[in-house]
């Protein structure tokens, strides 16, 4: 499962990929704020491309130590295409408000979001596979 929270850095590290450029002074790299926005969503989108073909599939997901699952068809084109290493893009994004102005250039959504780029792996063995619902379920519906 990755390493336990207690050896992690508390903060992700900035790179080319994943540093902000616009409005940089409102990113957050700390790994408990990024948890956080993971632990109060339900819906995330994997972005991936196929045959050049750009796709962004919603699906339920949940967080487990330092690594996020979400749930997948292993008939489906998304599973099928990232089983084989093939980069990917998964994001959360939590509507917090709406920002009114009298104009409609100041008008804006609040909002908190995670952006995480990465690579799949697929969940292998009856044992491990059973463990990965249960958690999903008692993130969906806690003591179900």
């Amino acid at each position: 499962m990755g390493a336990p929270e207690s050896e992690l850095s508390a903060v992700f590290a900035k790179t080319a990929r994943n540093r902000i450029k616009r409005a940089h002074e409102d990113a957050r790299y700390e790994r408990a704020e990024v948890y956080r926005i993971l632990e109060a969503g339900f819906v995330c989108h994997i972005g991936y491309c196929i045959d050049g073909q750009p796709y962004a599939t919603p699906t339920a997901y949940w967080r487990n130590g330092d690594r996020v699952f979400w749930h997948g068809s292993s008939a489906g084109r998304m599973i099928r295409a990232l089983a084989g290493g093939a980069p990917l893009c998964l994001t959360v994004a939590l509507f917090d408000g709406l920002v009114l102005a009298r104009s409609g250039f100041h008008t804006s959504i609040n909002y908190r979001s995670v952006m995480a780029f990465g690579t799949a792996e697929k969940t292998e063995g009856r044992a491990a596979k059973l463990a990965a619902l249960e958690a999903m379920m008692e993130r969906i519906v806690p003591g179900r």
